[in-house]
């Protein structure tokens, strides 16, 4: 009887070679697909942060001016230390430097007026839909600032 199932098992097939490669290949068309959805979805959420944290520094700027009777901050050093009321969030960087991506975390770049320092100015940041400095058009502005402003880096 066993004999006669060992026998007759032999007769049984496996998978052929195409039918390996067919699996082989839809598993690689799945994974590319879920690949570059995961990286959508992570510049995504980078953008929305850098975004968010640029609005937390603008309003930090307003409070400065709020507190400081209509003088906004003209160096990082000001940014930093005027700031009694508001704070900027922990992991945002504030510097002179041009912003870059460094695996979602958000580095600044401020800019005051040329003409009058004290009284607005500009934020630019890492634009991770764009994978470039964020324009004029969708950096952030305050005080008397605008996109037609001239401005000049902040001092450190």
């Amino acid at each position: 009887m066993i004999l006669n199932n060992i026998k007759h098992r032999q007769g049984e097939r496996g998978f052929t070679i195409v039918e390996l490669l067919v699996v082989i290949v839809v598993i690689g068309i799945l994974a590319a697909i879920t690949i570059v959805s995961y990286t959508g979805i992570t510049a995504r959420a980078n953008g929305a942060k850098a975004l968010s944290n640029a609005q937390a520094v603008v309003s930090v700027a307003e409070a400065i001016q709020a507190d400081t009777s209509a003088k906004y901050p003209v160096t990082t050093a000001e940014f930093a230390s005027l700031a009694s009321t508001a704070r900027v969030p922990n992991g945002i960087t504030i510097g002179v430097a041009a912003p870059t991506a460094l695996n979602g975390t958000t580095t600044f770049q401020l800019f005051t007026l040329t003409t009058n320092p004290s009284t607005g100015g500009k934020l630019v940041w890492w634009d991770y839909s764009t994978s470039a400095v964020s324009t004029a058009a969708t950096s952030l502005y305050w005080g008397a600032a605008n996109s037609a402003s001239a401005v000049t880096v902040f001092a450190s």
